[in-house]
């Protein structure tokens, strides 16, 4: 019963094991789809830690599948490497040193394997892609990125842009793109033929976009500077005239004396009025005052103590001049004071009358005080006095200076001829000195003209120097101020060239560029593994899945049929269901394929039946996909995998610090680096480094004319690579023939013995193959010697590798060979997402260029 129980128990473990497997696995395969349909710039910017973390632990996982699933196949008594056979067993048997030694070393052993060898098989597989398939990725890349923009559609492929339009399924279609064109020759020439609008259509739509985003609000801030200046100019040249006018024409003085006499009797006149109207009313808000319950309870209080036997004449005048004072310092809840004014000898706190009436006779008494020493007038003036006061002349004093007519405080309203000579000494040298003003107020100096005309002032240099400046790289020499932001706009497009970065690494004359030592090999590489490593996860995952689903189920056929009908009842509902839902669904992933593979997958049976089961894996993927992407344990291999990009305080982007020495990435670059050897051995692709510097040759008709890669040791060239850029011409058909001998003695001895009993070396020794190289090869050998015996461009190109700027682009001047140098970085996946965004590469042109070739 015991025994039993504890074979349950196993048995139990062992499918929980599997389906914490299966779910971590499945996990990580949604979470690399949803990686993968992000933008470039996305993948390569913020979620670039968290894709690499992603594709290390999705290896992880997988070796370990793969692992297990391969040790459980292999037949026990393999692991009695120090035993024989159990004791009293007919069959072989394992023994426990195998069982719990050998056999668990053995699966960690190719575990610790299948991880680097995993990344080294893709690595080979990108190597030994050819240029045309690495132009077909890069194709691929763009066209995507494209679709992310949703800027264009692929024409004659209708079922293709209705998936991608469904939010539902755009995520997983769009990030199979590269491995759709990588893989079918029919998608690769569709999105071919399509390419040369679509260039054109997306690079239009990204600098309409920029136009928005950048030139825009740099012109609407240059036309608000711009109403700004010609207001300015138009009211100083207003004011100048007039000042012009009026300076030495005694007619228009005297018209101003007397303007400004009237304005000074209008304001007297008024000042008067005001006061009378503020006297009448004096008391009409008095009540209100002196009903107010804290008035009245400090009015009693002093009163009180003013009425005690106690307080003689001094305290008698004391609260007196505190109640005044109390009521002079009184304000409106807003902080206004009440405007009165109280001495101390019209308090009155005697008891004849009542509070209320007491204190409204002393708000009135101070009302009337307060406006007669506001407005600077006595008691006994009348208006004939006033106007003739001083309090009158100081009035127009202040009216004239308002009007810059200065005068001193001594003047009076009799004395016209001092009027006379300040109106006039105002407008000697006025005009030019409100000419300066303007000028030194105006952002550009101003101009130095008067009376320019709206036309001519939006015609002048220095608006046209301004609106340079505002306007920086979207300034046109068709520019005006005020033009019409969408005109400008069509113009502007107009007149940009569209033969971008974009065409020039999808055009078929750059395939040559993604060949060992061109200037887009590494963008090739990029590409392919972009296309490559979704599928081969997703295939390594289902690999892993299955062997161990296989080993489970034979395990379970021997020990309990209940629960394997259990897993696979378990597995139908849990896969089988959604996948079944997918595959039958009337807009299938399946169903567009199968029309595509009629339309355009014809000529080719194998590419029709490729694209077809890629299909059906993709409604595999898409049944799972759409199942199972917001379950929280993916949200929670999410949390785990996910790393943002390092910042510091201010939050700018830092180094990425390197990997532990005993982490998991420290392990699989150094496993990596040291089994880098294994694709060339088994003919996958030999992986090469990068090259220390690419020279790109273009002619004055801005051809290519070679593409060099250069790889330095201690400062000298070691090796040259060119690729064959006249590949598709029979020059270049030419320049791959053995024609030129090479008698290296030694190497042949070594290479006759090494292969004396191999067909293929006699045969390849009757063609003559052997002891020649190619056009190419010799080219390639002497540009090493060449490149040494030119100190000017090995010190530039030292100091380029020393700066990590590796592309140098060579543009022949004149036939004398004389370049212009531009440099950048390694033009990589990176860089064209940058490209895509913004149109342009960032790049540095060398002044005083001395390179030579």
């Amino acid at each position: 019963m015991l025994n039993k129980l504890s074979g349950q128990g196993k048995i139990l473990a062992l499918l929980g094991l599997f389906v914490i497997y299966v779910c971590l696995e499945l996990s990580l395969n949604l979470l690399l789809i949803d990686m993968y349909a992000k933008p470039l710039q996305d993948v390569f910017g913020e979620h670039q830690l968290t894709a690499e973390r992603l594709e290390l632990f999705g290896r992880t996982l997988s070796g370990f599948g793969l692992a297990l699933g391969i040790i459980s196949f292999v037949p026990g008594h393999m692991f009695n490497f120090f035993s024989g056979s159990a004791a009293g067993q007919e069959q072989p048997g394992i023994s426990n040193a195998a069982k719990w030694l050998y056999r668990p070393i053995a699966f960690i052993l190719l575990w610790a394997l299948i991880i680097p060898a995993l990344r080294l098989g893709i690595d080979g597989m990108v190597e030994g892609t050819s240029n045309d398939k690495k132009l077909s990725a890069v194709r691929a890349i763009v066209y995507k990125e494209a679709y992310l923009a949703e800027a264009v559609t692929i024409e004659g492929f209708p079922e293709f842009d209705e998936i991608v339009n469904d939010p539902q399924r755009k995520d997983l279609m769009v990030a199979l793109i590269p491995s759709l064109a990588y893989f079918s020759a029919g998608f690769n020439h569709l999105i071919e033929s399509n390419l040369q609008n679509m260039a054109d259509v997306f690079l239009q739509n990204r600098q309409e976009e920029i136009f928005t985003k950048e030139a825009l609000p740099r012109i609407r801030k240059f036309d608000s500077l711009y109403k700004k200046e010609w207001a300015s100019y138009k009211d100083a040249s207003k004011v100048y005239i007039e000042a012009s006018r009026r300076e030495n024409n005694f007619a228009l003085i005297e018209q101003e004396r007397t303007a400004l006499l009237n304005q000074a009797n209008e304001r007297i006149n008024q000042q008067w009025k005001t006061f009378s109207e503020a006297l009448l009313n004096a008391s009409d808000y008095r009540k209100d005052y002196a009903e107010n319950e804290t008035v009245v309870k400090v009015y009693r209080d002093i009163r009180d103590k003013y009425q005690s036997s106690k307080c003689d004449r001094e305290c008698k005048d004391f609260y007196k001049a505190e109640f005044a004072k109390y009521i002079n310092n009184l304000t409106f809840e807003d902080g206004e004071r009440f405007g009165v004014y109280l001495t101390p000898e019209k308090v009155n706190l005697t008891k004849m009358l009542k509070s209320k009436y007491q204190l409204m006779g002393m708000f009135n008494r101070g009302r009337e005080a307060y406006l007669y020493r506001a407005y600077g007038v006595s008691e006994e003036m009348e208006y004939q006095e006033y106007s003739q006061s001083q309090v009158a002349t100081n009035l127009a004093i202040n009216l004239f200076k308002e009007n810059d007519v200065h005068l001193g405080k001594d003047w009076n309203m009799n004395e016209m001829r001092a009027l006379r000579q300040a109106i006039i000494h105002k407008y000697q040298g006025r005009a030019e000195k409100l000419w300066v003003k303007y000028q030194d107020g105006s952002s550009f100096g101003g101009v130095l003209e008067t009376g320019i005309d709206r036309v001519d002032f939006a015609r002048l240099t220095e608006i046209q120097y301004l609106a340079k400046a505002a306007l920086g790289p979207y300034y046109m020499d068709s520019f005006t101020p005020t033009i019409a932001e969408s005109r400008y706009k069509k113009m502007w497009l107009a007149s940009q060239d569209n033969i971008s970065f974009i065409k020039m690494v999808t055009s078929t004359a750059a395939t040559a560029a993604f060949s060992t030592g061109g200037s887009m090999f590494q963008l090739g590489k990029d590409a392919v593994k972009l296309a490559v490593i979704p599928p081969v996860s997703i295939a390594a995952s289902l690999l892993a899945i299955l062997l161990l689903f296989i080993k489970l189920g034979m395990y379970l056929w021997t020990r309990s049929k209940v629960y394997l009908v259990i897993a696979m009842l378990f597995g139908v509902l849990t896969f089988g269901i959604p996948v079944a839902k997918s595959v039958l669904d009337k807009n299938s992933y399946h169903g567009m394929m199968v029309a595509f593979a009629e339309e355009f997958s014809d000529v080719d049976t194998f590419d029709k039946t490729f694209t077809v089961g890629f299909g059906y894996v993709l409604d595999l993927e898409n049944g799972i996909f759409k199942t199972y992407r917001d379950l929280d344990l993916v949200r929670a291999v999410a949390q785990v995998v996910q790393q943002p990009l390092p910042r510091n305080e201010k939050g700018q982007l830092i180094a990425v610090p390197k990997p532990q020495t005993l982490s998991l990435r420290a392990y699989d670059n150094l496993a990596y680096s040291t089994l880098d050897f294994l694709p060339g051995l088994l003919d996958i692709g030999e992986i090469s480094e990068p090259f220390n510097s690419n020279i790109t040759l273009l002619k004055q008709d801005m051809n290519v004319g070679a593409y060099l890669g250069v790889r330095l040791e201690d400062k000298k060239v070691a090796e040259v690579s060119m690729p064959n850029f006249m590949q598709d011409t029979d020059i270049g058909l030419i320049a791959e023939q053995r024609l030129f001998y090479k008698p290296d003695w030694k190497s042949l001895a070594l290479e006759y013995i090494s292969n004396v009993d191999d067909p293929s070396y006699w045969l390849q020794l009757a063609q003559g193959d052997i002891a020649k190289e190619t056009l190419m090869q010799r080219l390639e050998r002497n540009m090493v010697i060449y490149l040494n015996d030119r100190p000017a461009t090995l010190a530039l190109l030292n100091n380029l590798s020393d700066n990590g700027q590796s592309n140098l682009v060579l543009l022949e001047l004149e036939r004398s060979k004389k370049y212009r140098c531009f440099v950048l970085g390694t033009v990589s996946a990176q860089m064209i997402s940058e490209s895509i965004e913004t149109n342009t590469i960032p790049y540095e042109e060398l002044p005083n260029c001395k390179a030579k070739l």
